[in-house]
């Protein structure tokens, strides 16, 4: 498959919005063009959204919120659970146009998305399980706790996975009674349309559901907007306090799902043929452009060399080109500015001290797209920048450690709490670490946490979490009522 067979797919709907549950016409006719990160070509254009067009989304999902909280816990769950299926039925779209849009290679938007399905079944599922209201025997008498919807939400989603989001986050708020406006980033112009034909053909209420991509403007207006009872985010530690400090003026409620510099602690005892392709993948899966990547990765010194060496020769294996060739394990980064952002980080580490063991350029065998070699830095101490910021592109610092401890120092030496891994044969060894280790997920003799338990993070990691039992609660105000007494 090529990327000019892709384009023969047109996208339902190209020409409208889909604002309140409902296809209709942008309020301006300005165009936004979908540019592929493989090739820098123009792949596809569609309607440019507006403030107008936002704020028709809030109001669409105002008026909603009392008519959709007012169904049962039950009718929801079955219209939601219907845009469940509606979004298995695209996976294969999702897989391509992903690719088309954002560089993912379709053999990693495969896994990707058996996960997302994965949760969506999670969530479904666990709904089922799922009581709103009980009542308490306290010594004062009975008591009713309800757990009732917050009102409009706004969701914003990353281009690195944003139905996983919606199924993390979106989905069991929904079903506790939200209403919603999901913002898409520009990444995912192409995306929004597959999810927003699933939503339309699930059949919510009209106003329910409003799914569009947009810039930063919009975003702002969105956030900002005194009908946005809440706001749910994933993206940068930085925007999300900008969020934040946006919401206060009004204190509306905020979860945020943030950056991460995870540190992968490898201890003295670890089974380094078990653990090298977890780690490899850690560092090459959707070139780094993952929130809980191993971005850190902590050695012994005592084998600092021979772990080095295993990691260049294990990413000289690594096939990079066309996200759209099922050959292809590392594609493009998603948008330009994502290079440029790594590229910088790449030569002022090494302006400092550090050292490439591996990659740090773009790749010759290709003369266009938005393409930079994975990149194993050495001789990077934990203090420096790159040791330190979220880079969110393929760099990958190895830092020596002296003794577990030590270590585990390291692993906290940081402003982010996201997720975090050790690889080990000790069992003791693991669960040391695991309770040492300060973040919100973390992971015994593999590179990424369980998605289908609560997932947040710590310290500038994020506030809330998402996924699990706990993401039917998250979205949702507690109310306790004091009940008459009962008579014996």
């Amino acid at each position: 498959m090529t990327i000019q067979a892709m384009d023969t797919t047109r996208l339902a709907h190209d020409n409208k919005l889909f604002i309140g549950g409902r296809w209709v016409a942008p309020s301006s006719s300005e165009m936004v063009s979908i540019i592929s990160p493989s090739t820098e070509e123009v792949v596809y254009q569609l309607p440019a959204v507006t403030q107008a067009d936002a704020e028709d989304a809030v109001a669409a999902a105002r008026a909603a919120f009392g008519p959709w909280s007012a169904l049962s816990f039950a009718d929801r769950r079955t219209v939601v659970t219907r845009f469940c299926s509606e979004l298995k039925k695209r996976i294969d779209l999702i897989r391509d146009v992903w690719a088309v849009e954002a560089g993912m290679p379709v053999t990693v938007g495969e896994t990707f998305n058996a996960g997302m399905a994965m949760i969506l079944d999670d969530m479904v599922e666990i709904s089922g399980t799922i009581t709103m209201s009980e009542i308490r025997q306290t010594v004062a008498g009975p008591v009713q706790v309800r757990r009732e919807p917050i009102g409009p939400t706004l969701a914003i989603v990353t281009y690195n996975g944003p139905h996983t989001e919606i199924a993390l986050a979106v989905i069991p708020a929904l079903m506790a009674g939200n209403t919603f406006v999901i913002k898409l980033p520009p990444e995912s112009q192409m995306l929004g349309y597959v999810f927003a034909d699933a939503a339309d053909a699930a059949g919510f209420p009209p106003g329910v559901l409003s799914i569009f991509s947009a810039d930063a403007e919009v975003s702002r207006y969105l956030v900002a907007h005194e009908e946005i009872d809440a706001v749910h985010f994933t993206g940068g530690t930085e925007i999300g306090a900008e969020i934040v400090q946006a919401c206060a003026k009004r204190i509306a409620r905020v979860t945020l799902e943030l950056g991460g510099k995870s540190a992968a602690i490898v201890a003295e005892d670890a089974d380094l043929d078990a653990a090298l392709p977890h780690l490899i993948g850690a560092m090459t899966t959707y070139c780094g452009q993952i929130c809980v990547a191993m971005t850190r990765i902590v050695v012994p010194r005592s084998r600092h060399d021979e772990i080095v060496d295993r990691l260049v020769a294990g990413l000289s294996t690594i096939r990079i080109g066309d996200p759209l060739s099922r050959e292809t394990q590392y594609g493009p980064l998603a948008a330009s500015r994502v290079r440029a952002r790594a590229e910088g980080y790449i030569e002022r580490a090494v302006a400092a001290g550090a050292r490439i063991a591996f990659g740090g350029q773009r790749p010759d065998q290709l003369d266009r797209g938005w393409y930079l070699e994975p990149t194993l830095l050495v001789d990077v101490e934990n203090g420096m920048e790159v040791a330190q910021n979220e880079i969110f592109g393929p760099v990958i610092c190895v830092i020596p450690y002296d003794s577990i401890e030590d270590a585990i120092a390291i692993a906290n030496d940081s402003r982010y709490g996201l997720s975090g891994s050790v690889f080990t044969t000790n069992p003791a060894t693991a669960e040391f670490v695991s309770d040492k280790v300060r973040s919100g997920t973390f992971a015994i003799n593999a590179a990424f946490p369980s998605m289908l338990a609560p997932f947040g993070g710590m310290k500038q990691s994020g506030l809330g979490s998402e996924g699990g039992r706990e993401a039917f609660f998250e979205l949702t105000n507690l109310k306790s009522i004091a009940l008459p007494p009962q008579a014996d």
